[in-house]
């Protein structure tokens, strides 16, 4: 008995020291978790699959975006179909950032970029595997906004035929689509405006409670 109390007292702590450290990482290292295994997809939607980390949730979402919630947190992210499809590498060029650095990965090509913005927070915006999110966070929540993104990047999964479709649907003119992450972003405004996105309930859409940690 007092063996199987001991054990349990020792995963504990691991537990706990894991956390711990996983925060106190520096950019660099966060980065590299692109490098580990992707958690198993919670969440199941019409063209892809990913993984929402717990503390998250889905506040709105339209044909190619979705507009992810944690803690008073907005991330605002973007699936670039087109280009998916089209095999075509994202260009991007660092301009006044704070941290910048190219991911390549698997034949993936991406990027972090974080520059400092108004009111002293940062804006962040990291690509990944045809899909980017752009959150605005103070700096110490810096570490937390990279291991949400990360996770949710890679763990997408595409679905080539429905995207096909989607894209070759004749009610969107995906082309004349406007994705504006931060419309009024002097305001840090916690609402997307997207004229185009489809409503919520056109989504099909499958949560799976999930303890799976990476």
């Amino acid at each position: 008995m007092k063996v199987k109390k001991l054990i349990i007292i020792l995963l504990s702590l691991f537990l706990v020291t894991g956390c711990t450290n996983l925060y106190d990482l520096n950019t660099d290292e966060i980065i590299d978790l692109f490098n580990k295994k992707e958690n198993i997809a919670n969440n199941y939607r019409k063209g892809y699959s990913l993984y929402i980390p717990k503390g998250m949730s889905i506040l709105d979402s339209g044909t190619n975006n979705i507009i992810f919630s944690s803690n008073t947190v907005n991330y605002y992210m973007y699936f670039d179909f087109i280009n998916y499809i089209d095999g075509k590498k994202i260009e991007h060029i660092a301009n006044n950032s704070y941290y910048f650095k190219e991911i390549n990965k698997d034949g993936f090509f991406g990027y972090v970029d974080i520059k400092l913005w108004k009111n002293n927070q940062y804006l962040i915006e990291i690509m990944y595997n045809y899909a980017k999110i752009e959150v605005m966070v103070d700096k110490d929540l810096i570490n937390n906004a990279l291991i949400n993104s990360i996770n949710i990047l890679k763990s997408i999964k595409y679905n080539d035929a429905i995207i096909k479709k989607i894209l070759n649907s004749d009610s969107l003119d995906y082309t004349e689509e406007i994705f504006d992450i931060f419309k009024d972003v002097s305001s840090n405004s916690n609402v997307l405006e997207h004229e185009d996105s489809e409503d919520i309930d056109d989504e099909i859409e499958t949560n799976i409670d999930t303890d799976y940690v990476n």
